[in-house]
C-alpha cells in the first residue's frame, strides 16, 4: 500500500502548487511566472513526499488556462520548462510514486451540450499530456466522474460509452472513472468498468452516501478485478463526512479512531490510497504514522 495527499503540503512547506489569476487578467508573461512558481512548489512537494514516505501523490491544476484557446502553447510550454518536467518526473520515477490526477467538475464526458463534451475532452487531453511528458507509466492515472443523468441514467450512461469509445487510445489508457455521492454509484461504475475495460477508484466517503448495500469490504473485493497489471492496484479515495456540512463535504481534518476502523475492516486488501482530508499532509502524516504501527506500510 501506498498513502497520499491531495495537492498542497502549504502548512509545511509554505507554497501552493495551485496558483491562478482571472480569465480577464491574463497575460502571457504572467501565465509563465505562475507555471513556474508552481513546477517549483510540486519539485518541492515530491521532495516532501520522499522524505515522509509519501508515495502517492496527486498533482492539483498547475498550468492556467491550460486547455483554454488563449493557452500559450503546450510545445512551448514543454520547451520553457523542459528541466523542471524532467527533474519531477525523474524523482517520481526513481522513488516508485505514483502520480494521478482530477479534473474539475466541468470535465463531463456524458455532457449532451456538444460544447461542454469537446472542452471535457480538451481537459482530458491537457491532463493527460502533463503525465506523458513526466514520462510516466499507465499506473499514473486521471479520475473523473461518469457525469450527469440528464433526465435519462440510461441514456446518459450511453452517451459515456460513445464519447469514451472515440478517445484516443493514448488517453483512455490514463483514464479511471469515481463513483460519486448522487448519480453513479460504485454497481454503476463496476457495469462501465467490464463495458470498456476501465479501471474504477473506489471512493469510501462517496460509497457510504450512496450505494447498494454492498459493503466497503465487499466492494474492495470487487475492485481489484477491474484493474490490469498494466492499471497497476487499485487506487482508493478516502474521506469521510464533515461535522455540521453539507451533505458529501470532507472532513477538514483527520479522525485517527475511524481511520483506524477502516484499515482494521479491510483486512489485508492491496491497494493505493488517496486521502482527501482537507488538511491534507496534516491529516496524511498522522495516518501514516498509525499505518506504521500496525503494518501496513
Amino acid at each position: 500500500m501506498k498513502i497520499g495527499f491531495v495537492g498542497s503540503a502549504n502548512t509545511t512547506i509554505n507554497c501552493r502548487p495551485d496558483k491562478s489569476f482571472r480569465l480577464a487578467s491574463y497575460t502571457k508573461k504572467k501565465a509563465l511566472e505562475i507555471i513556474e512558481s508552481n513546477l517549483t512548489c510540486i519539485q518541492k512537494t515530491i521532495e516532501f513526499c520522499i522524505r515522509n514516505h509519501f508515495y502517492f501523490y496527486r498533482i492539483a491544476d498547475f498550468i492556467p488556462f491550460f486547455s483554454h484557446s488563449i493557452s500559450i502553447s503546450w510545445v512551448q510550454i514543454e520547451e520553457i520548462f523542459s528541466e523542471l518536467f524532467l527533474d519531477i518526473g525523474k524523482r517520481i520515477r526513481n522513488n516508485d510514486m505514483r502520480i494521478s490526477m482530477h479534473p474539475g467538475q466541468y470535465t463531463i464526458l456524458n455532457s449532451p451540450k456538444e460544447g461542454v463534451l469537446n472542452n471535457s475532452i480538451k481537459e482530458l487531453e491537457a491532463n493527460v499530456w502533463i503525465l506523458d511528458k513526466l514520462k510516466l507509466d499507465h499506473t499514473a492515472k486521471v479520475q473523473i466522474h461518469v457525469g450527469g443523468i440528464y433526465g435519462n441514467k440510461e441514456e446518459a450512461t450511453l452517451r459515456f460509452i460513445k464519447n469514451f469509445q472515440r478517445l484516443p487510445e493514448f488517453m483512455k489508457n490514463r483514464i479511471v472513472i469515481e463513483n460519486d455521492d448522487r448519480l453513479f454509484d460504485f454497481k454503476d461504475c463496476t457495469a462501465l468498468s467490464k463495458e470498456l475495460n476501465i479501471p474504477v477508484v473506489f471512493d469510501v466517503f462517496h460509497h457510504t452516501i450512496k450505494n447498494n448495500n454492498e459493503s466497503t469490504l465487499e466492494s474492495l473485493n470487487i475492485l481489484g478485478y477491474l484493474w490490469d497489471n498494466k492499471d497497476g492496484i487499485p487506487m482508493v479515495d478516502w474521506s469521510y463526512q464533515e461535522v455540521d456540512a453539507r451533505m458529501g463535504k470532507n472532513a477538514n481534518t483527520i479522525d485517527l479512531m475511524l481511520f483506524k476502523k477502516f484499515i482494521t475492516e479491510i483486512s489485508d486488501e492491496d491497494f493505493d490510497l488517496m486521502l482527501e482530508i482537507r488538511d491534507k499532509e496534516k491529516s496524511a502524516l498522522q495516518a501514516a504514522k498509525l499505518l506504521r504501527t500496525l503494518g501496513r506500510l
